[in-house]
C-alpha cells in the first residue's frame, strides 16, 4: 500500500509536488491558507503538470483544504512546501495533530529549519514520534501560470536531504527510494543547511541589480548575470567552505553542485548559471520585497552567521550582505540567529551532537 502524502503550501512548489506525487501512484491531499486556491483545485480536482519534469500530465488529488487537522490526519508523510518565513507558524499550527510514526520534511529546510521546528514543537508541549527531514532546495525550478497548472523549467538530479537526528537517515533513505529517489540522504542537517544555495545565489545579486529591479527593467535573473556578480557569489562561498570545515565537513563548492544537480558546465559560477538549460526564462523580481530578500537574508544568511559565530568564524562578506539587506529593508525579520535558534552557549560539538 502507498504511502498517503499530505503536501503543505499551494503555491508553485506545493502544487508541482502534488500533481509530481499524484502522477507516480501516490495518494495526495493539500493544504493551503488562501480558500480560492483551495475552492480552484478542488474544482479542477488535481493540478496539471507540464515542462522538463520526469512525470507530467494532470495528477489527481483526493482533496484541498484549509483545515490543517484534515490535511495532516492518516497522512504518512507530510510534505512542508513553504518559504522558511512560515516554518514557525506552520509547526505551531501542525502541533496539535502530528502522531507517532509520521514523516515530516521541510522542503527545502532553508538553513537550520529543522531546529526551529523542533523548538516550536517542545515549546507546544508536542513529542510525537515523527521522523524530521530537511532538504537543501526544491526538486524543481518552476512557476504556476495559474492555479491548477504548473510549468517546470528543470528538474535537480539530485537534492541533499537529512534526517534530524541523521541517525535515521537510512530510515529515511528507505521511505523515499521510490517516492523521490532524488532525495540523497548522506549528511546531516548542518551540513545540508550549509547546501542552500539560495543563501548566496540570491540576495547579493539583488543588491547589485537594485537599478534594474527599481527601474522595472525585464531580465533573466540567473541568464543575465554578469562577470562580477559571479565573483561576488564565488567569494561568499568561500566563506560557506570555512564554515563547513569548521563543522568537520567538507562542502562541494556552489558551481559543481549547480553542476551536479543541472547538468551545466563551467570553471565558475558565472559560467555555469549561463550554461544551466534549467534557469532560461527565469525573469528577475521587480522589487526588492521578494523572497530573495525577506527569506533568503533571515532565514539563510543569518542563520550560516550564526553558525559561524558559534565557530567564533569570521565572515565579512557574508555580513555586509546582511548589513546592506538591512539598511535597505529596515522590516526585514530578525531571522535565524544563536539566539533564536537555542545556540546560546553552546559549541560547535553540542550543535553536531544535537543534529547527529
Amino acid at each position: 500500500m502507498k504511502s498517503t502524502i499530505a503536501v503543505i503550501g499551494g503555491g508553485n512548489g506545493g502544487q508541482a509536488f502534488a500533481a509530481y506525487l499524484s502522477l507516480k501512484g501516490y495518494p495526495v491531499r493539500l493544504f493551503d491558507i488562501a480558500e480560492s486556491t483551495v475552492e480552484r483545485l478542488n474544482q479542477l480536482g488535481g493540478v496539471t503538470l507540464q515542462g522538463n519534469s520526469a512525470a507530467t500530465g494532470f495528477g489527481k488529488i483526493q482533496f484541498a483544504t484549509t483545515d490543517m487537522e484534515q490535511a495532516v490526519k492518516g497522512a504518512d508523510i507530510i510534505m512542508v512546501v513553504l518559504p522558511s518565513i512560515y516554518h514557525r507558524s506552520i509547526a505551531a499550527q501542525m502541533a496539535p495533530y502530528l502522531r507517532d510514526g509520521q514523516c515530516v520534511v521541510l522542503n527545502p529546510n532553508a538553513s537550520l529549519g529543522t531546529f526551529e521546528f523542533m523548538r516550536v514543537l517542545k515549546e507546544r508541549h508536542a513529542t510525537p514520534d515523527i521522523l524530521l527531514i530537511g532538504t537543501a532546495t526544491l526538486l524543481f525550478a518552476c512557476r504556476a501560470k495559474e492555479v491548477g497548472q504548473v510549468v517546470v523549467a528543470g528538474q535537480k538530479k539530485s537534492v541533499s536531504a537529512a534526517a534530524h537526528p541523521a541517525s535515521r537517515n537510512q530510515e529515511a533513505a528507505e521511505l523515499f527510494s521510490a517516492i523521490i529517489p532524488e532525495f540523497t540522504f548522506n549528511r546531516d542537517v548542518v551540513s545540508v543547511s550549509l547546501d542552500n544555495l539560495r543563501a548566496l545565489v540570491h540576495t547579493a545579486p539583488c543588491i547589485m541589480n537594485t537599478g534594474r529591479i527599481e527601474s522595472g527593467i525585464d531580465f533573466q535573473y540567473y541568464i543575465d548575470f554578469t562577470p562580477t556578480q559571479g565573483a561576488v557569489i564565488d567569494y561568499l562561498d568561500t566563506e560557506r567552505m570555512k564554515i563547513g570545515a569548521a563543522y568537520g565537513l567538507e562542502l562541494t563548492k556552489l558551481k559543481d553542485e549547480y553542476i551536479a544537480m543541472y547538468g551545466a558546465t563551467g570553471s565558475n559560477t558565472y559560467e555555469v548559471f549561463k550554461d544551466c538549460p534549467g534557469y532560461h526564462g527565469i525573469m528577475g523580481p521587480k522589487t526588492l520585497r521578494t523572497r530573495y530578500m525577506y527569506e533568503d537574508v533571515p532565514f539563510s544568511l543569518v542563520a550560516y552567521q550564526s553558525l559561524a559565530k558559534v565557530a567564533d568564524l569570521q565572515t565579512p562578506a557574508i555580513d555586509a550582505v546582511i548589513t546592506l539587506s538591512k539598511i535597505m529593508l529596515p522590516d526585514l525579520e530578525e531571522g535565524r540567529t544563536v539566539e533564536n535558534l537555542g545556540f546560546t552557549g553552546k559549541s560547535v560539538q553540542d550543535i553536531l551532537a544535537m543534529c547527529r
